[in-house]
């Protein structure tokens, strides 16, 4: 029979799977801990006997593979922040400076008639601005 986190239940070992969690309830009884997602089912005190140590080695044994898969992890994203990085700033080094849809020569004609202007009023003698 399957038991909810928060409810009062009788004394024995319970185990939540998706927690991998045992929790023991004393002789007077007592609440499981955690909230109502958290499903717990009474198992016996042989079976708690046999599993804690093997939950215990698991851990141990898991423990080093987990900081290594974390420091592999950690090296992985430099390594890819660093590649990224480079490629875009080679991808701007590489890249034109021109833009196709841009009109390059509006900006010549109004160069053209600011000098022409400007040879104008240096001609007439009019002050310039």
């Amino acid at each position: 029979m399957a038991h909810h986190g928060g409810t009062k239940v009788h004394y024995g070992f319970y185990w939540s799977a998706k927690a991998w969690d045992m929790a023991m309830v004393p002789a007077e009884g007592g609440l499981l801990p955690g909230g109502s997602d958290r499903h717990y089912r009474r198992i016996p005190t042989f079976l708690f006997l046999l599993m804690a140590p093997v939950m215990g080695a698991l851990y141990v044994v898991f423990l080093p593979f987990a900081g290594f898969a974390l420091v592999a992890g950690h090296a992985l994203r430099a390594v890819k922040t660093l590649a990224t990085d480079g490629f875009m700033h080679l991808a701007v080094a590489v890249s034109p400076s021109w833009a196709p849809g841009e009109a390059y020569l509006a900006n010549r004609k109004r160069a053209k008639a600011e000098r022409a202007a400007a040879r104008k009023r240096a001609t007439h003698g009019e002050p310039r601005v």
